[in-house]
């Protein structure tokens, strides 16, 4: 049994070779909506689908048969002739109602898109992370391009400021010194002592104490 009612469009536009296997790209697309989403399926995966579908004994177009006696991978004619057929098929699947309503054709579906959104999350995961790669690397060439090296400051010159200060501590220098001396005068004569706010000199509290 038949329906003109189609939700979702299921098309096969291309394959992709790798070296040991190949995927086809099977693109889905809602009618209603026109939104779409696209995965690879291998070869093996779409027939254990049909398989699947035969369980519900309705009347299925023709499966593309593998042949035996060669390899069907290892020659791109074969491959697009695989391709075409595998189109052919969902093109004339999609067509009976039986199979659009049932849990195994939905499930299909719905497995399909989560399987492409976390591919397209993936993708777009690792393209923010290269944005920010060279968004870093821009910077620090920015900032190396802006940033003066700041030379030695023991090779630097002295500042005018650092001239003054040095002229005006050799000049007081020499005070220094004097002031020192004279220090070292007063401090070799007896020096005097404070009691009771009179001024007696240690020389004659000694000759006292001797007396």
């Amino acid at each position: 049994m038949q329906d003109n009612e189609i939700d979702i469009l299921i098309t096969i536009p291309e394959f992709k070779k790798n070296e040991d296997y190949v995927q086809y790209r099977v693109h889905f697309q809602n009618q209603k909506t026109l939104q779409g989403f696209q995965i690879h399926f291998r070869y093996s995966e779409l027939k254990k689908f049909h398989e699947t579908l035969e369980t519900l004994k309705a009347d299925l177009p023709i499966f593309p048969g593998s042949y035996w006696w060669k390899s069907v991978n290892s020659n791109l004619q074969l491959i697009e002739q695989r391709r075409q057929l595998l189109d052919s098929y969902f093109q004339n699947l999609i067509q009976i109602k039986k199979v659009r309503d049932s849990l195994i054709y939905k499930n299909f579906v719905l497995a399909a898109k989560k399987e492409s959104d976390k591919q397209v999350q993936k993708e777009n995961k690792e393209k923010a992370k290269k944005c920010d790669i060279n968004t870093t690397s821009k910077k620090k060439q920015l900032i190396g391009q802006f940033i003066t090296p700041i030379p030695n400051p023991v090779n630097l010159p002295p500042t005018p400021e650092q001239r003054k200060e040095r002229s005006h501590s050799m000049e007081h220098k020499p005070t220094n010194n004097k002031q020192r001396n004279e220090n070292k005068k007063a401090s070799k004569q007896s020096p005097v002592l404070n009691f009771g706010g009179s001024k007696i000199f240690r020389g004659i509290l000694s000759n006292a104490a001797k007396q």
